[in-house]
């Protein structure tokens, strides 16, 4: 075998390798974005702060003033207004960034509802855009904005 051959090889055995590790990634984030609406649904709040990043902000359409601090009160005060809780998540993209694979980014919408019985009481229809990071081997959101 010559040495050109060899090197083609060798370069599409990386690029299988960094193929293979973009679809983990991408589905690692989906998995991530399935727990965090399960977690929703079954008020689990450390389960949700267990998803954002130390650094994490999020906001609506007013700004990104939200940190991870104020996401723990907002999620006190929505689990005790709201005893039963809806989360419906469709169209969800992920695209991992293909020159840092540690990053990614996951648009999604997503219907919110709440109420204290069968019926909910308050809805929403949101497109929401996040920006997650691999942390230790963790994704882990560190933006997301909703409108």
């Amino acid at each position: 075998m010559n040495a050109a051959v060899a090197t083609s090889i060798a370069l599409l055995l990386v690029l299988l390798s960094a193929c293979g590790q973009r679809q983990g990634s991408e589905e690692a984030v989906r998995e991530g974005i399935s727990r965090l609406g399960t977690a929703l649904a079954e008020r689990s709040a450390g389960d949700v702060l267990g998803t954002l990043a130390d650094s994490f902000l999020g906001g609506g359409p007013g700004g990104l003033d939200l940190d991870k601090e104020g996401a723990q009160r907002l999620l006190a005060v929505y689990f005790l207004r709201y005893h039963r809780i809806r989360v419906v998540v469709t169209q969800v993209e992920v695209a991992v960034d293909p020159y840092e694979p540690a990053l990614a980014r996951a648009t999604a919408n997503v219907a919110l509802a709440g109420g204290e019985r069968l019926l909910p009481s308050s809805a929403g229809l949101y497109f929401v855009e996040s920006r997650w990071r691999e942390i230790d081997g963790e994704w882990q959101i560190t933006r997301l904005e909703w409108r």
